[in-house]
């Protein structure tokens, strides 16, 4: 009677080791749901704005940072509205974008009023418009998006990054776009940070680097110049990715 229970216990356990074994195949083997390329056609964005498509990949940056449709995703300092526009789009209604306006030790971003504008004109319902991180819910972002201008808020980030680590749902993700330079830190002339400084100061502050990508590297940049005359949407740019632990 005894060995029977002892043999049927270890069916049991065994059952479930292979129902948990299979469980993580199937999940490890499911594909991120591809990002709607057409996002890119829509009519209300400015014609400037398309020209710049095929330099900024915005596509495939969302792609290899991990965002998906209907998650919840932060635009920090978002420029004219750039990736806030698409990033609306690809979430669709299941799915929000918060737009951070507030630069950590600067003040308030100068161009509140356009973004505002442009939120209304297109039509982009599922954007909300926050001033820091720490005005958001903790644990509340899948997804964190900062495209050439984590430079621009001044240092020391600590405080800034630790807002931006809260905001994380555990495992969250944020990504980085900057201009490359080979000057070991900040250079004020040509108005770029080095990557390196990056990767100490996320690392210095809880995140892990998941990976970076060369998909927006330019060799043909010197690094010499700031590029705001040429674009800096076509300047040798690093693309970073990092990971809330938990």
């Amino acid at each position: 009677m005894d060995y029977l229970m002892k043999r049927s216990k270890r069916n049991m356990k065994m059952k479930h080791i292979i129902i948990f074994s299979s469980l993580f195949l199937i999940s490890s083997c499911v594909k991120p749901v591809a990002l709607d390329s057409s996002v890119l056609d829509d009519a209300k964005r400015p014609a400037e704005e398309r020209a710049q498509d095929d330099s900024r990949k915005a596509i495939d940056v969302y792609t290899f940072i991990g965002v998906q449709p209907g998650m919840t995703v932060a635009d920090l300092w978002p420029g004219g509205g750039y990736n806030t526009h698409l990033l609306s789009r690809l979430m669709g209604n299941s799915g929000r974008v918060f737009c951070m306006m507030g630069f950590y030790g600067s003040g308030r971003y100068d161009m509140l009023d356009k973004i505002k504008t442009r939120i209304e004109d297109a039509e982009l319902n599922n954007v909300e418009i926050f001033d820091k991180p720490s005005d958001l819910p903790p644990g509340s972002i899948d997804v964190m998006v900062s495209i050439r201008n984590y430079h621009d808020a001044k240092p020391p980030r600590d405080q800034l990054l630790k807002e931006l680590y809260d905001a994380l749902k555990p495992g969250g993700i944020i990504g980085i776009v900057d201009v490359a330079t080979d000057h070991p830190d900040w250079d004020d002339d040509t108005h770029r940070l080095n990557e390196q400084v990056v990767i100490d100061e996320f690392t210095a502050n809880g995140f892990t680097l998941e990976g970076s990508s060369d998909m927006l590297r330019n060799p043909d940049d010197d690094h010499s110049i700031s590029g705001f005359t040429e674009g800096r949407h076509t300047m040798d740019r690093y693309l970073l990715k990092f990971r809330k632990q938990g």
